[in-house]
């Protein structure tokens, strides 16, 4: 019974000390409405985890967009990706709040921008505020909620940072107030041998179970005990929900009781119910025949190894299938700093005869809590066992060690600590008349970098010098899909950084953007009101700079990436005439599109 205690103990600890890091109540929620989050701290996102909350705004625009706490607007940064509109508010209690996919600001702070845009002959700014210009007081209307950036459908990004190292910091940890009501939901459980150094069901690659609960209770989806022998590791899938909030539940008190996971949560009710988002989780904890082997936990991110994150998937299983599949061990080349123990690993040893116990415990912010136990049979005779070959005419990446290859047509440079575990690199090439070069495929895009390498290429057809500024490397994807990469010319070959394995080929770029008229006032379509819009898209380097004219003088358009489109707001040359208007886009190959047109309004 004691030691049951103790366990307890461990387990509840590190939420409690965390909580106990950070002033709590000192900051409010930005959004008027009840708490209800779209996208949590640490989530899983495409090369990164997400930095802070998304709050919904019930995919509306224009909710007003309070200050956290007090303190002044420190920094504006306007992007066509990213967090779109931004805004950054530094306290005095040495933290800093964030704001982003914003509509629009206040009404002085937009006349700011728009001087600084016009001044600069720019839409893009990033720009540093003193402390005496923008002063907000906790509750102050600071800006409106909107779409703009990197997004999918209307919310807000919030983040809290610390103002020193500008780490972001999970905002829940400094008591915001919000329902949850839901457990985790494991979906999927992965066991993973060490490559050469262990076995899962009589090989060296993983496996994956699908999970069922019954009766509340979690089991793998198997007719067999999964059997192992050697270093092995393992892996969970997991989803999460904040609660179904019920229409005239808007008004209901925080509730700070954590459910467990037999507890009935989902239970259709016969009011309106709005659709949940689907969540990250807060945190794992591993206990291998009841010890604690590994832990984590989204308290703190570091925007500098945050791309780790590619480490702490199974990157080939979101590649090959785009499930999410976090593991309970951590890879020598990952730097998150979100795990326990820094002794710890994740990985066991099991080469006797016995049975082991495993069981995994996911929890959410709130506390809700779900686990899965299961059993794995280890075999000593599973030493016998065959690896899978190594790959023909394959190269041994380790993460200590790197790579340099030198080939006629080909040159490729992985440097030392580039790779998160060991694999095998190989490469060919195929030739394509509609290039300046061979197709090459370079190593596995199943296999995930932390550091780029580096990638030459040499043509098989003479490249005159006034062309060679418009020709690049890109990258084709199984699907087709283009990727242009910054390249420069190294004696013969075409060269280039990049973090992606796959298909390269040399390509000459010698067509300008397309600009394609969307709306104007004349179109009669009152939904876009007092604005023209335009399409500007390019097939192959992409979008370098863009910018337009209204009646021969410069003219604010704002670029969004997401559409690829560029948008004037004209309602204040309202005149009842012809306007003429000139857009330059140019590409990263230096290929500019000119359109000239007019509008009525």
């Amino acid at each position: 019974m004691k030691n049951r205690f103790i366990l307890a103990i461990l387990i509840a600890m590190p939420a409690v000390l965390s909580a106990q890091s950070y002033p709590r109540n000192y900051f409010i929620a930005p959004l008027d409405t009840p708490l209800i989050i779209s996208g949590t701290f640490g989530e899983i996102r495409d090369n990164h985890l997400h930095s802070g909350l998304d709050l919904s705004t019930n995919q509306e625009e224009g909710l007003p967009v309070m200050a956290a706490a007090d303190g002044y607007i420190s920094r504006v940064k306007i992007t066509p990706d990213g967090y779109g509109k931004a805004l950054y508010i530094t306290h005095p209690n040495g933290y800093v709040t964030v704001y982003g996919h914003l509509q629009k600001f206040t009404a002085a702070l937009n006349s700011y921008v728009r001087k600084m845009q016009y001044e600069k002959h720019v839409f893009e700014l990033d720009e540093k505020l003193t402390p005496n210009e923008f002063k907000v007081s906790q509750r102050d209307v600071i800006a409106y909620s909107g779409n703009s950036g990197s997004t999918f459908e209307p919310h807000l990004h919030f983040e809290i940072r610390d103002e020193i190292s500008e780490e972001p910091i999970n905002p829940l940890l400094f008591g915001l107030s919000f329902r949850d009501t839901v457990a985790p939901l494991i979906k999927y459980i992965r066991i993973y041998p060490v490559r050469e150094n262990g076995i899962v069901n009589k090989s060296d690659s993983a496996e994956t179970y699908e999970t069922r609960i019954d009766n509340g209770v979690y089991s793998l989806i198997t007719t067999e005990f999964p059997i192992v022998y050697g270093n092995i590791a393992f892996g969970i899938g997991t989803d999460d929900f904040q609660y179904k909030l019920v229409r005239g539940d808007e008004n209901d008190s925080d509730d700070d009781a954590p459910v467990k996971m037999n507890e009935d949560t989902t239970q259709d009710s016969p009011e309106e119910i709005l659709p949940p988002s689907h969540l990250g989780i807060y945190s794992v904890e591993l206990y291998i025949d009841d010890t604690p082997t590994f832990t984590w936990r989204y308290d703190r991110l570091n925007f500098s190894n945050t791309r780790d994150v590619n480490g702490h998937i199974d990157y080939r299983i979101k590649q090959r299938s785009d499930k999410v599949i976090e593991r309970c061990h951590k890879l020598s080349g990952d730097n998150l700093g979100i795990y326990g123990n820094n002794t710890q690993t994740g990985f066991s040893s099991f080469t006797n005869d016995a049975s082991h116990d495993i069981k995994i415990v996911v929890r959410d912010f709130k506390g809700n809590m779900s686990q899965i136990s299961f059993s794995v049979i280890s075999y000593s005779t599973l030493v016998h066992n065959p690896y899978l070959a190594r790959p023909e005419n394959s190269l041994y990446v380790a993460t200590g060690k790197g790579i340099a290859i030198h080939k006629s047509k080909l040159d490729v440079v992985i440097p030392e600590g580039a790779a998160y575990e060991d694999f095998f690199y190989s490469d060919s090439e195929e030739s394509d008349e509609n290039y300046l070069s061979g197709i090459f495929t370079i190593g596995d895009p199943m296999e995930a970098l932390r550091l780029p390498m580096t990638i030459g290429i040499k043509a098989d057809k003479d490249v005159v010098d006034s062309l060679k500024s418009k020709t690049i490397l890109v990258r084709i994807d199984q699907y087709q899909n283009i990727k242009s990469f910054p390249s420069e010319w190294n004696g013969k070959f075409l060269t280039t950084k990049t973090l992606e394995m796959g298909s390269y080929v040399i390509a000459l770029d010698t067509v300008g953007p397309r600009i394609e008229k969307f709306y104007v006032p004349a179109d009669l379509n009152t939904m876009y009101g007092g604005t023209i819009q335009y399409k500007i898209q390019d097939e192959l380097s992409g979008i370098k700079s863009y910018g337009g004219k209204i009646d021969d003088k410069w003219y604010l358009f704002e670029y969004d990436l997401k559409s690829k489109m560029i948008i004037a707001n004209v309602d204040p040359i309202m005149d009842n005439k012809d306007h003429k208007v000139e857009l330059t886009v140019t590409d990263k190959s230096g290929n500019t599109t000119v359109w000239k047109s007019s509008f009525y309004f």
